[in-house]
C-alpha cells in the first residue's frame, strides 16, 4: 500500500489553502464590485422637473440632470391627468447590475383658461338693461372644466371669470370691457371687447309751421338761385358765430342768411323778425333749397336758417357751435323753438 509522506501532505495543504484563499478573494472582489456598482447607480432629477398636465408623451431624458448608468425602462409611470407630485420608478443598468430607482416628478398645470366671446363689438342703446355675460360664448379650462362668472373678486379668489371696465360704462360712447379668467392653479387669461353705447334714436317728425299771419302760397316756382345759395351756405359751415356780425368771416343767424343771399345778388332784410316777412310764404311740405326758415316761440321770431333740401338746413347757431348743418326736425325736437314761417325770396 502506497502512503503519502509528510512533506507531500504539507504541499497539498498549502496548495489547497492557496486555492481556497484565492477563491475567497475572487468571490469577495466580485461581491464587493457588485455591491459598489449597485450602490453607485443613481438618478438626479433636474430642478423643478415637471410634466404638463394631460401630456400624452414625454421624454424622460428631458427631466434627468444626471444618471449613473443607463435607464433601460420605466417600471412605474406617472398619471398625467393628476396634478401634483408623483413617483416614477426607472430601471437603471450598469455593468450588468440592474437597480430600480424611484424619482419624484411634478405634474403641473400651466395652461390658462380659454375664453370665447360672441362678438368683438357690442352696440346697445343708452338705458338698456344689458348683461355683459351675454357676450360670453364659453370660458373653459383644460384641467378645471367650465369656469363660472364671479361678480366680486379678491386677491385670494380662484376659478372665476370677471369683468373690468371704466366707471361711466352706461354713458354714451365707446367703452373697453376686459374679461379676466383664472383657474384653480392661478393661470390667468384675458379677452377684450368693445361696448358701444348709443343715444336713443329720436323719431324725427316734420315740423309744424306756426303761421305768422302772412298768407301761404302753393305751387310757387323754386328760387332760381337755390343751388347757388346751398353751395355758398355749405361753404361757410364752420364759420364762427358773433352777435351782430354778417360776414364775411363771422355771422349771427340773420346776418348769415343776409350774407348768403347777397352773394347771388338778392337783397333780404337784416333781422330774424323781418326776414319772416321777406318774399312770400310757402308751406314746409313745399319748401325748396334756398328758402328762409324762420324759428321762434311764444309768437316771436328769434332765429333764421337757410333750407338746403332733404330735411336739412344751414344756420349760424351760437358761439359754441358757429355755422352748422343740421336736421330741421331734429332742431325742433331738441330746442324750444318752433318753425314759424317758410319764406321764398326770388
Amino acid at each position: 500500500m502506497k502512503t503519502i509522506d509528510g512533506s507531500s501532505k504539507k504541499r497539498f495543504f498549502y496548495f489547497f489553502s492557496l486555492v481556497t484563499i484565492s477563491l475567497i478573494i475572487m468571490i469577495s472582489c466580485y461581491v464587493y464590485h457588485d455591491y459598489y456598482t449597485y450602490n453607485s447607480i443613481n438618478v438626479v432629477v433636474r430642478e423643478n422637473a415637471a410634466i404638463e398636465y394631460g401630456s400624452a408623451n414625454y421624454n424622460i431624458q428631458e427631466l434627468i440632470k444626471d444618471v449613473e448608468g443607463e435607464i433601460v425602462s420605466i417600471k412605474q409611470d406617472v398619471d398625467t391627468n393628476v396634478v401634483g407630485e408623483q413617483e416614477i420608478i426607472v430601471e437603471v443598468k450598469k455593468d450588468n447590475i440592474v437597480k430600480d430607482v424611484p424619482i419624484v416628478i411634478s405634474v403641473v398645470d400651466t395652461v390658462a383658461p380659454v375664453i370665447q366671446l360672441k362678438e368683438e363689438k357690442v352696440t346697445i342703446t343708452s338705458g338698456d338693461d344689458y348683461d355683459l355675460t351675454s357676450n360670453v360664448e364659453s370660458v373653459n379650462d383644460s384641467v378645471d372644466g367650465v369656469i363660472s362668472y364671479l361678480n366680486e373678486v379678491s386677491e385670494d379668489s380662484n376659478f372665476y371669470y370677471h369683468f373690468t371696465y371704466g366707471e361711466d360704462i352706461d354713458a354714451v360712447g365707446s367703452h373697453e370691457v376686459t374679461l379676466t379668467a383664472k383657474d384653480k392653479n392661478g393661470n390667468v387669461s384675458e379677452a377684450k371687447f368693445t361696448l358701444d353705447v348709443v343715444a336713443p334714436k329720436v323719431e324725427e317728425k316734420a315740423p309744424v309751421v306756426v303761421a305768422n299771419s302772412e298768407p301761404v302760397y302753393a305751387n310757387l316756382p323754386a328760387n332760381a338761385s337755390g343751388g347757388d345759395l346751398v353751395s355758398i351756405a355749405y361753404s361757410l359751415v364752420g364759420s364762427p358765430y358773433v352777435s351782430g356780425a354778417n360776414g364775411p368771416y363771422a355771422f349771427d343767424c340773420s346776418g348769415f342768411v343776409q350774407y348768403v343771399y347777397s352773394q347771388v345778388g338778392i337783397s333780404v332784410s337784416r333781422s330774424s323778425y323781418t326776414q319772416a316777412y321777406d318774399g312770400v310764404g310757402v308751406s314746409y311740405q313745399d319748401a325748396q333749397p334756398g328758402d328762409i326758415l324762420s324759428w321762434g316761440h311764444g309768437g316771436v321770431v328769434t332765429h333764421s336758417a337757410l333750407y338746403v333740401g332733404n330735411g336739412m338746413m344751414v344756420h349760424a347757431t351760437n358761439p359754441s357751435q358757429g355755422v352748422i348743418a343740421s336736421s330741421v326736425a331734429g332742431w325742433e325736437s331738441g330746442s324750444i323753438d318752433n318753425l314759424m314761417a317758410v319764406r321764398r325770396v326770388q
